[in-house]
């Protein structure tokens, strides 16, 4: 079958971040197979953070997550809780499967495995992570704590493909309605536009990865103190370190920002001077909107996650490398890595920004 009369299944079963890096790929996989079919695999979680117009036919989401980074679950509740799904995909007739994400355990690998063989495509394409997809017919070479980017590896993929593209910014889709509802909450909020205004995203999805929210809430107080900002406290509807910093910062009066959808997210991040986060999907957004950012990196490879668009509107905050980093651990109990990020290096990164454009 000609290359561009296909039906093909992309998956990116990752977080926020991931589906965010993998839009260059998606773009030139697109490009390449203009006239075929393309479905994309993914999350609940992230389905609202692509313009799916852009890059295939159709979006497709898991009953439940079966590949991601959070809390791991037994292998027989990941693949029966998809049986449906899986059944829905086998009577499609894949011609190909691409996998754009990493497959970070021998765990991932077996599901990963049992779930192909389900499909039923008739190639499969994906990242030999150190030497576990040994069962993709298309092996593209991929070394989890290398210090390639991880949308240059994605990217790899499609080159490999032939959908070779010089064109690698992110995207990340905001819509008129959510840029009119983020301008008339800010003007609800009372925030005058002439004011400095700071976002501070203290969760993340892989706990591992938090800093310490009396951090947060010292740099939210000088932030106030120096600039008279304006602070936004970011996250989900169950972050409790936002609540908790929230509270904590009453005498300054920031604004709790909490369980916005993604595109409402992106458009508060697009008003924002300077936006503080972990190493969490949001602050990929910031980076493909040019959003300036200060993310801070413990356990994670930082040369495969951090600053990719904004390399110089960015400042990239590191702990001290310590006997087990990097790692993939969903928690940690010692969490010595993020313990030594102090106030003064995330204080720095921001005043650093700031200063280039407020003062």
């Amino acid at each position: 079958m000609p290359d561009n009369n296909k039906k093909i299944l992309i998956m990116e079963a990752g977080g926020i971040g991931d589906i965010v890096m993998s839009t260059p790929a998606l773009r030139a996989l697109r490009e390449k197979f203009s006239d075929s079919e393309i479905v994309l695999l993914t999350v609940p979680r992230t389905a609202q953070a692509v313009n799916i117009k852009r890059y295939a036919n159709r979006i497709i989401c898991f009953k439940q997550e079966a590949f991601s980074k959070g809390p791991s679950q037994p292998f027989y509740t990941q693949i029966l809780s998809n049986i449906k799904l899986l059944w829905a995909l086998r009577k499609e007739r894949f011609d190909m499967m691409i996998d754009l994400e990493a497959i970070e355990s021998w765990k991932s690998s077996l599901l990963r495995y049992v779930f192909y063989k389900c499909v039923g495509a008739k190639k499969k394409v994906g990242r030999n992570s150190n030497g576990k997809g040994f069962f993709l017919d298309v092996k593209v070479s991929d070394e989890l704590f290398g210090t390639v980017h991880e949308v240059d590896r994605k990217l790899l993929i499609a080159r490999t493909l032939g959908a070779e593209t010089e064109q690698t910014k992110q995207e990340f889709y905001i819509s008129t309605e959510d840029r009119v509802f983020i301008n008339r909450w800010l003007m609800d909020s009372g925030i005058d536009d002439n004011r400095t205004i700071v976002a501070i995203q203290p969760g993340a999805f892989v706990p591992s990865r938090e800093w310490k929210s009396e951090g947060f809430v010292e740099i939210g107080r000088k932030l106030f103190q120096k600039y008279k900002a304006q602070v936004i406290i970011t996250g989900g509807n169950n972050d409790n370190a936002a609540y908790e910093i929230n509270e904590a910062l009453q005498d300054i009066k920031p604004i709790l920002a909490v369980g916005l959808s993604l595109g409402k997210l992106g458009a508060l991040l697009e008003r924002v001077h300077l936006f503080i986060s972990n190493d969490t999907g949001p602050f990929h957004i910031a980076d493909a909107i040019n959003t300036p950012y200060v993310v801070l990196f413990g356990p994670e490879n930082f040369y495969r996650y951090g600053p990719y668009d904004s390399i110089s509107n960015s400042r990239l905050v590191t702990g001290i490398k310590v006997s087990c980093s990097p790692c993939l651990r969903h928690t940690c109990t010692t969490h010595e890595c993020m313990e030594s990020i102090t106030t003064d290096m995330v204080w720095n990164g921001a005043e650093s920004l700031l200063n280039e454009r407020v003062l």
